[in-house]
């Protein structure tokens, strides 16, 4: 069984959909702190080859008391800018229509918690895409343990072999400690794919609209996969 794991995120970039395309089971970390000028509340599009960045802006006050889940947002104004930006930068675009009434629909919430606009983008790109990997709350899970100890906790609890780590995890990760735990661990080294922009020069890091409004729903996943580890070529390299 593959684990991942990673913060909630706004717009998330290819590499954590990946991470989620190559596991059996993706937690999202509702239950740790949010971090500041991190790309949980944030991430860019690319409007007139500018690359722009939409913030869904939070309450910050006592922000290390509280965990993602319990995160607020400051205001409703920004899903009017958002809205506007994301209208103005792909009403062009061939898929326009098809990917934008999927969007609306996020920016009709009313919750004033980040945590709810998170997960609608994610339950978004799950079933547009539809990818069958099952998505875990880690406030579910009552993990008590912390660091890498929370890696282990969590991965026993949903009966893991691997846990897919990003590139950073390299720097923590203590591998013959997880592997006495009986965790393989795995580094995944994202390689940006290429993909169709209505701009001459590629822009790389994107959030994940840019590539649903440029190309076929169809072809994604094989984009996002492109050069990189699959589910099957992961299993296959830690023997699970």
């Amino acid at each position: 069984m593959i684990i991942s794991a990673h913060q909630p995120a706004y717009n998330p970039w290819l590499g954590l959909i990946h991470k989620i395309l190559i596991s059996d089971v993706f937690v999202i970390m509702d239950d740790v702190q949010f971090e500041k000028n991190s790309f949980i509340n944030r991430n860019k599009i690319l409007q007139n080859n500018n690359e722009v960045m939409l913030t869904i802006p939070v309450k910050t006050k006592e922000y290390k008391a509280k965990t993602l889940k319990e995160i607020e947002t400051s205001d409703n104004r920004w899903k009017i800018k958002h809205k506007k930006s994301i209208e103005q930068a792909y009403k062009k675009s061939e898929h326009y229509s098809e990917v934008m009434d999927r969007l609306d629909k996020i920016y009709e919430c009313k919750s004033g918690f980040l945590i709810d606009y998170t997960n609608l983008f994610l339950e978004f790109i799950v079933d547009y895409l539809k990818i069958d990997t099952q998505i875990v709350f880690a406030s579910d899970l009552n993990i008590e343990a912390k660091k890498l100890d929370y890696v282990c906790e969590l991965t026993n609890k949903l009966h893991g072999d691997v846990f897919v780590f990003g590139t950073l995890g390299k720097n923590y990760a203590d591998v013959a400690y997880l592997k006495e735990r009986n965790i393989q661990p795995y580094f995944q080294d994202y390689n940006h794919p290429v993909y169709k922009q209505n701009v001459k020069e590629f822009h790389k890091y994107m959030g994940i609209v840019d590539l649903l409004f440029n190309e076929k729903k169809e072809n994604i996943k094989d984009i996002i996969l492109s050069q990189n580890a699959t589910k099957y070529d992961l299993k296959r390299l830690v023997n699970v």
